[in-house]
């Protein structure tokens, strides 16, 4: 009996050394690791886009030339917005948009600022898989929307 003891003993320290705590990772690291790529968009209330009417799951409505798009993020506060693999235009330049972009005091929101649009975008989640962020827009009735839009890493 007391072997058994020990020899569980023994397995229990092993299993507690052996054991590696997942490394953590600050709210930059997480965003600057690697690309984003769009995987959801969601409008609620649904969106009235002219020519093609109301619709809430904008990403299933978006062209696969720009299902593939990448958002990459840089420790040192520059972001591009760039054409993925297949492009809609041949002659469209690879990289879409850039700017810059901030937390805010509590890492709670992302600031996206190209020099002619801001956006803060309300982060819902941030892991080493997922960007979740939601913002609120307006159309030109000043009705509101909130928009949800889910990223993950290429």
């Amino acid at each position: 009996m007391k072997k058994l003891i020990l020899f569980l003993t023994i397995i229990n320290i092993i299993s507690l050394f052996s054991c590696t705590k997942e490394e953590e990772l600050s709210k930059t690291e997480l965003l600057c690791r690697a690309p984003w790529i769009l995987s959801a968009s969601i409008f609620d209330p649904p969106y009235f886009f002219e020519g093609v009417g109301s619709i809430a799951d904008y990403y299933a409505a978006l062209a696969p030339c720009r299902k593939d798009d990448l958002w990459s993020f840089s420790e040192n506060g520059k972001y591009t917005y760039e054409d993925g693999a297949s492009k809609c235009n041949a002659l469209d330049p690879s990289i879409l948009d850039y700017g810059d972009w901030t937390f805010n005091s509590d890492e709670t929101v992302i600031i996206i600022d190209n020099g002619y649009y801001m956006i803060e975008y309300d982060i819902l989640e941030l892991t080493k898989q997922t960007l979740k962020v939601a913002s609120i827009i307006s159309d030109t009735l000043s009705n509101i929307y909130n928009w949800t839009e889910t990223y993950t890493h290429q």
